[in-house]
C-alpha cells in the first residue's frame, strides 16, 4: 500500500542549510485546500515554500507553531509497501 508522509522543513533566508524540521499529521486530502493541488499525487517530487497563509492554516490544522523567522516549506515522503519512494 502506497501512503504519503508530510514534513515542514526550514532554512535561513538565502542560506541552504536546514536547520528546521517537523513532520505533520495531515493528509492529502488535508492538504489539497490548503496548497491548492487539484490531484492526489501533485505534492510528488516536490518542494513548496509555504505562503503566511498556508503555514497558518497548517499550523491551525496541526495544533502547531512554526518558527516565524524561517523560510518554510513542504515536503514529503512517500512509501510504497514499506520502502520510501
Amino acid at each position: 500500500m502506497a501512503y504519503s508522509e508530510f514534513w515542514i522543513i526550514g532554512f535561513h533566508a538565502n542560506k541552504n542549510v536546514m536547520i528546521f524540521e517537523e513532520r505533520i499529521s495531515l493528509s492529502v486530502e488535508d492538504l489539497k485546500p490548503v496548497m491548492r493541488w487539484m490531484h492526489n499525487d501533485d505534492h510528488i517530487g516536490l518542494e513548496f515554500r509555504l505562503s503566511v497563509g498556508q503555514m497558518l492554516e497548517i499550523e491551525r490544522l496541526t495544533s502547531s507553531v512554526f518558527p516565524q523567522d524561517l523560510d518554510l516549506y513542504l515536503t514529503s515522503y512517500h512509501y510504497f509497501d514499506g520502502s520510501v519512494i
